[in-house]
C-alpha cells in the first residue's frame, strides 16, 4: 500500500551576488556575508538587492525522507545522492 512521504531534497544552487571589493578574497567574504546570514536571501527569485540571479546547479547531494504518518520521525532516513542510506554520523546539515 502506498503512503504519503515528505522528501527533503538537498540541492545545490548557484547565487550570483554583486559586491564591490578590493580583491577576490574580499569579494568572496562579502558574498558569503550576504548569502550566509542565516536568512537565505533568495527563493530562486532574487530576495535581496545584491542578488542578481539564482538557479539550480543541477546537483542533488542528499535526501531526507519522512513518512507523513510518523509524527515522531521513527521511520525517517537520510540518503546520499545515489539513494544509499546514510548512518547517523553522515546526516546532511
Amino acid at each position: 500500500m502506498s503512503k504519503l512521504h515528505h522528501v527533503h531534497v538537498y540541492a545545490t544552487i548557484r547565487v550570483k551576488v554583486a559586491v564591490t571589493a578590493e580583491d577576490h578574497a574580499g569579494a568572496m567574504r562579502q558574498a558569503e556575508g550576504i548569502v550566509g546570514t542565516g536568512i537565505f536571501p533568495v527563493r530562486l527569485l532574487p530576495n535581496a538587492a545584491a542578488v542578481l540571479e539564482a538557479e539550480s546547479a543541477e546537483e542533488i547531494t542528499a535526501f531526507l525522507v519522512d513518512e507523513a504518518d510518523d509524527p515522531e520521525f521513527e521511520n525517517s532516513c537520510s540518503y546520499d545522492a545515489e539513494y544509499r542510506a546514510l548512518g547517523a554520523q553522515d546526516v546532511p546539515p
